[in-house]
């Protein structure tokens, strides 16, 4: 049989990979480069014992919904009520950081790092990009 006229797409694995390798080209630290300054073997043990506190120290430092305690506590929440729901909200939470670091980054890479292995990793990679370029959280608002 003829295929003219059809159009066939071919993904495979290396190209997924070979793509998800290029958007993280521009964070200054790697994904495995768990004890990478900043942040040190401190956060590295911080993310392995209480990942939802890095988790929402991003959200807040991204000017995400909620600050801190939504990154943290909605997070946590969304993965014991929801399952797949804390995967996309941690990839919510970096495209949002990515926003503010100028990082290149896709949603495919975020969520397929949010849910794999790698995931403490990965979001320290993210919490030490916000840290480098000097993005802090917003200070705390005094009542007139």
């Amino acid at each position: 049989r003829s295929v003219q006229g059809k159009l066939k797409l071919k993904v495979s694995a290396s190209s997924i990979l070979h793509t998800s390798l290029r958007s993280m080209a521009s964070y200054q630290t790697g994904t495995f480069d768990c004890c990478a300054e900043p942040g040190g073997m401190g956060l590295c043990l911080r993310a392995h014992f209480c990942p939802c506190t890095v988790w929402g120290d991003i959200n807040a430092r991204a000017g995400a919904p909620g600050g801190f305690a939504a990154g943290c506590c909605g997070l946590f929440c969304c993965e014991a009520f929801t399952g797949p729901g804390g995967i996309f909200y941690k990839a919510f939470m970096v495209m949002e950081a990515a926003k503010k670091t100028g990082v290149d980054e896709s949603w495919g890479h975020a969520i397929c790092c949010s849910c794999c292995f790698c995931g403490v990793c990965y979001g320290m990679q993210v919490w030490r990009e916000l840290e480098l370029k000097g993005i802090k959280a917003p200070g705390q608002q005094e009542m007139d």
